[in-house]
């Protein structure tokens, strides 16, 4: 699984080669392709919050699946 880091990444390089191609479509393409990646990016980092803020609520006296396997 990529990280929001590495997406980001990818999408400076479509970035650059983007500006670099004097082909109309590829560099349609390649713009398309790093929204793309940003969109991705970002539903990563906003999975990844979520699910921080998620484990933050659970009082740490309730039992968790390991906790209750152990039981």
């Amino acid at each position: 699984m990529p990280t929001p880091k590495e997406c980001r990444q990818h999408a400076e390089e479509c970035l650059k080669l983007a500006s670099e191609t004097t082909q109309i479509y590829a560099r349609l393409a390649l713009l398309e392709l790093a929204a793309e990646f940003r969109q991705v990016a970002a539903e990563l980092e906003r999975r990844s919050h979520s699910s921080h803020v998620n484990r933050r609520r659970v009082p740490p006296s309730a039992p968790t699946a390991a906790r209750r396997r152990r039981i």
